[in-house]
């Protein structure tokens, strides 16, 4: 039976089940949603200590506005300034449906949201349910989508191409993994809800799950924009997880460990003393992420951490004991309010943060590592693409029908506020919901020829192929430490891979996902060889050529870094529109029927 429907959504995370929501409420109920593997993927597998989720302030007390919002996320650059309009004006509500979907979120006793800081941002914009708060959004979606909406959801279905007739998307070919036989959806809205290129690094916080499809969508002919605008920070390796906000807050001990087992507190060699050690530790809290502007400040840590890595000892967080020196006294007047506020005073950094936040010590507890008496080995890993694909203020791409949402989509710019991609999943799945619902869909009477999948008959699935060392490059010289000379050498390489890609894998399914990595990692590469040389170092990245690092060329913040068929060039940004009309002629607007 061929399988048609007037809109296909790609993914099984909280942008793809709030799309499915939004498009059955607001009338499109003739949709499919397909998933590699429905209890894969990044909303559902990670979080922090608390992960957040940042939308305007409801507290009750905190001045905000959408166009305040707007402007805090707008201001670090190199972000569209309507789409941040549009985060901030939607965000609350959003919000409130999640609440009523039960996602219990803290509320004071008057029915206020309380909020907290988060980093990149000086406001209280921030609230969480803990260290699980997009798996919980994701459940609690996907019991709205399955159960109550009863959307279809085809599982075990890997996504290899975006079909298209002419230059309007008909829908998806994909592989069944569970049979090896290739199927077809048709559809003329096609959304991409797949989150980032996750494979394209070794170090990543990602879960092993999640790859993305972004590869699939530059086949299809979409451009990127701000793609080398990635942001990283410290997270275990052992079991993927970011070692954000409370972990740091604590202040537990760095310690690396040489192959004979030697132990070195390095980050004594960083800073002028241990007060300010551990002054910055406690600010790596909410200023987790890499930043270039801090990179002689907190993210010292983050340098000194890599550092240590490549000379090859392992590196661990140790919360069974203070860093050298440590001393309450010592401790910038921040870090001891905030500690003393929250009680979390105790002598050793497990029981400060069992006092300030056990569930995150939980976390690793359903996991089988008890912190209370082992170290936790870390490495400064790719955590969030702020770029992505390139799309209008629809959410909609340049290919007629081809929505992508999610942190697939090129929303943000150089930093962006802690907690806004958990917002950006609603926003972008209810624009993109409202968009597709507008149209006047059609029939999709496109339908592929029966000898389509002819081309991959001759595909050998007994030869191994490992591209590993790949993602293994992509962490050394392309994450947030960026080398011009080695980002080119990595690029040719990739690009011999390619024009011979080879017909023997393991597997037809690993052949697409790593033909789907390479594919990313090339466009990384490429923007990052086209951009950096003139921007310099900015964002989550330091760019180093012929052995310097290059200083930031801050104009270029007014910029939007776009990516079209391996060539790289320049946009400029639209400002936060300062919306002020009268209130009469929105409400001349609203159409009604009389009764």
């Amino acid at each position: 039976m061929k399988k048609v429907y007037d809109a296909i959504i790609i993914g099984s995370g909280a942008a793809a089940y709030g799309v499915a929501d939004r498009l059955y409420k607001q009338g499109v109920t003739n949709i499919a949603l397909i998933a590699e593997n429905r209890l894969s993927g990044t909303s559902r597998n990670t979080g922090s200590d608390k992960q957040t989720y940042y939308k305007l302030s409801l507290d009750g007390f905190s001045q905000d506005s959408p166009y305040r919002m707007a402007s805090d996320i707008f201001a670090a650059g190199c972000c569209d300034g309507e789409k941040m309009y549009i985060q901030a004006v939607n965000s609350v509500g959003c919000f409130l449906r999640l609440c009523d979907y039960g996602v219990n979120f803290p509320k004071d006793e008057f029915g206020g949201y309380p909020g907290y800081k988060t980093d990149h941002d000086n406001t209280v914009r921030a609230t969480s349910v803990g260290p699980l708060t997009s798996k919980i959004m994701t459940e609690q979606l996907e019991k709205v989508v399955l159960d109550k909406n009863r959307t279809p959801l085809y599982d075990n279905r890997q996504v290899i191409e975006i079909l298209k007739d002419g230059e309007k998307a008909a829908g998806v070919a994909a592989l069944n993994t569970e049979t090896n036989e290739f199927e077809c959806f048709y559809s003329h809205n096609v959304v991409c809800a797949t989150g980032a290129p996750a494979c394209i690094y070794e170090n990543s916080v990602y879960p092993h799950s999640q790859h993305g499809m972004t590869g699939v969508l530059i086949e299809a002919g979409v451009r990127l924009c701000n793609f080398s605008q990635w942001q990283y920070g410290m997270s275990s390796v052992d079991f993927r997880w970011n070692v954000s906000g409370s972990f740091m807050q604590v202040v537990p001990r760095f310690v690396s460990v040489d192959d004979n087992g030697n132990e070195y507190e390095f980050l004594s060699e960083c800073f002028a003393d241990s007060g300010e050690m551990c002054s910055n530790i406690f600010l790596k809290g909410y200023q987790w992420p890499f930043s270039f502007e801090r990179a002689e400040k907190s993210s010292r840590i983050d340098i000194a951490v890599h550092n240590e890595t490549r000379k090859g000892r392992r590196v661990y967080l140790d919360f069974t004991r203070n860093p050298q020196g440590f001393s309450f006294d010592a401790l910038s007047e921040e870090a001891r309010d905030y500690l003393e506020k929250n009680g979390a005073t105790a002598e050793k950094p497990i029981e400060r943060l069992r006092k300030l936040n056990p569930k995150a010590i939980d976390v690793y507890s359903a996991q089988g590592i008890d912190i209370y008496t082992e170290k936790l080995r870390i490495a400064v890993c790719a955590q969030h693409n702020n770029g992505g694909v390139y799309t209008d203020n629809n959410w909609k791409t340049d290919v007629e029908g081809l929505y992508v949402i999610g942190e697939a989509a090129g929303t943000f710019g150089l930093a962006r506020p802690g907690g806004t991609a958990l917002n950006d999943t609603q926003v972008s799945a209810l624009v993109c919901a409202r968009h597709i619902s507008k149209k006047n869909i059609s029939f999709c009477d496109f339908e592929v020829a029966e000898d389509y999948f002819e081309k991959y008959g001759e595909l050998a699935v007994d030869e191994a192929a490992d591209y590993s060392y790949v993602k293994r490059e992509m962490s050394s010289c392309a994450a947030f430490l960026r080398d011009e000379e080695e980002c080119r050498r990595l690029l040719d390489k990739i690009n011999k891979i390619l024009s011979a890609y080879p017909k023997g894998h393991k597997s037809l399914s690993e052949y697409f996902r790593d033909k789907d990595m390479l594919i990313s990692a090339k466009a990384l590469l490429e923007t990052v060889i086209g951009e950096m040389p003139l921007t310099g170092s900015r964002g989550g990245a330091v760019f180093r050529a012929n052995g310097k690092t290059v200083a930031e060329d801050a104009s270029y913040r007014k910029y939007l870094t776009v990516t079209e068929n391996s060539k790289v060039y320049f946009e400029e940004v639209k400002p936060v529109p300062a919306v002020n009309e009268p209130f009469e002629k929105y409400l001349n607007e609203v159409s009604y029927e009389q009764t």
